[in-house]
């Protein structure tokens, strides 16, 4: 039996996950601090520790970590602490879109899942997944878009009162301009915590042999650029 582990550092809701192909083992929750880079690597260890018997990463078969989008430094350091632990190793990795992993908690409601999370600023990501109660399609892909422009986005991709749930940190912070653009749909706030999910949806790539195990591979999903980025091209007079 496969052992799966999962990393999501995208929010200020960070969470490790060790599981079978069908069943999570352990989940280990906390709080995204500025000092992440310091202690993330005590929280995988501790993780590993508690298994009974210990684990070492080596026992691990497939590792699976979201790469976005979602907040800029836990990326970062999510990836590099990740790239870490698996550089001597040719273990599979599975790549997971953080949209996705929050939608999966809604994948048996049989409708479409309008993923969103609050990218601060007024607007958010946000992707669209069909749910056929075992697993979920993606509708349209990662964008962000601004807050005002929600109602015209979703409704371009939905077909006409169709109904729909929206989920999400972004559900959760709009959630009136919601009950108003969209009177019919439903909306659904779950945990922030996606590593379970993560790794539900790693097993499951991981039999359609969606994996990689080359680590230049492994990039972060940003869609915005990272401020330091837009300050740089602002003062150049780029944007």
């Amino acid at each position: 039996m496969k052992t799966f582990f999962a990393l999501d550092t995208t929010s200020h809701y960070g969470s490790i996950a060790l599981s079978t192909e069908e069943k999570i083992l352990l989940e280990y929750n906390f709080a995204m601090e500025d000092e992440l880079s310091e202690t993330l690597i005590i929280s995988i260890d501790r993780v590993l520790a508690s298994m009974n018997p210990p684990l070492n990463f080596s026992d691990i078969d497939v590792y699976s970590i979201t790469i976005g989008p979602g907040l800029f430094t836990g990326l970062r350091v999510g990836l590099a602490t990740f790239k870490g632990i698996l550089l001597d190793t040719k273990k599979p990795v599975v790549p997971v879109i953080s949209l996705e992993a929050v939608a999966y908690k809604l994948r048996n409601r049989g409708i479409p899942v309008v993923s969103m999370i609050d990218a601060r600023r007024n607007e958010l990501y946000i992707a669209i997944y069909s749910s056929d109660g075992e697993d979920l399609r993606e509708i349209s892909s990662p964008e962000l878009i601004p807050v005002e422009k929600l109602e015209e986005h979703v409704s371009g991709i939905l077909k006409p009162g169709e109904a729909a749930v929206f989920t999400g940190s972004g559900a959760s912070v709009y959630h009136e301009q919601l009950k108003e653009s969209f009177p019919k749909c439903q909306i659904d706030i779950r945990s922030f915590f996606l590593a379970p999910e993560v790794n539900l949806i790693a097993a499951r790539e991981y039999k359609k042999k969606a994996y990689i195990t080359d680590l230049q591979k492994l990039l972060p999903l940003y869609i915005r650029k990272p401020d330091a980025e837009q300050n740089y091209e602002r003062a150049e007079g780029k944007s």
